[in-house]
């Protein structure tokens, strides 16, 4: 269903939709819909997500969402002592926030902070864009809060791509 929803949308490529099952059981399983923008094109979160409820996900499935990684390009600045991503090609913009979770080495999000003061030119950020989980219906109900935040799992430098 999530795959079908992720291929309806005009911002998609719809050849690049990919599902893998991950089989842990012989009948409803968990997996992974992975798909890019168009060439030129950016994925809007507020139509994936109308795209999604299109599909009349009901709560009667014990399916959901884990999480949605997103990798967004653009321009990372400091703003009023936020991280923040503007995304290249649109007005939209991610804060870029760290991932709690991780105590033990230092997070993705701290080393694209050392990374900014050091001046260098973040290319790409790749992380979890927050509040996207959760169970059928319940995860559809409402848009997640705006500014979007991402949970910062790692980053791209501009001159790791001109090696």
């Amino acid at each position: 269903m999530a795959r079908d929803a992720a291929a309806r949308l005009y911002d998609v490529d719809a050849k690049s939709v990919l599902y893998k099952k991950f089989k842990i059981s012989g009948s409803y399983d968990h997996g992974t819909v992975k798909f890019s923008a168009k060439k030129g094109k950016l994925v809007d979160l507020d139509k994936l997500h109308e795209s999604i409820w299109a599909t009349r996900l009901s709560g009667g499935t014990r399916s959901g969402l884990t999480r949605l990684d997103v990798t967004a390009v653009g321009a990372v600045v400091v703003k009023d002592n936020k991280t923040v991503l503007n995304v290249k090609g649109s007005d939209s913009h991610f804060v870029l926030i760290e991932d709690t979770t991780k105590e033990a080495e230092k997070s993705a999000f701290r080393k694209l902070s050392d990374t900014v003061k050091r001046g260098e030119k973040i290319l790409s950020v790749t992380g979890r864009v927050e509040g996207w989980k959760g169970g059928w219906p319940t995860v559809l109900r409402k848009l997640p809060a705006k500014p979007r935040r991402i949970i910062v799992t790692s980053f791209q430098i501009q001159e790791a791509l001109s090696n």
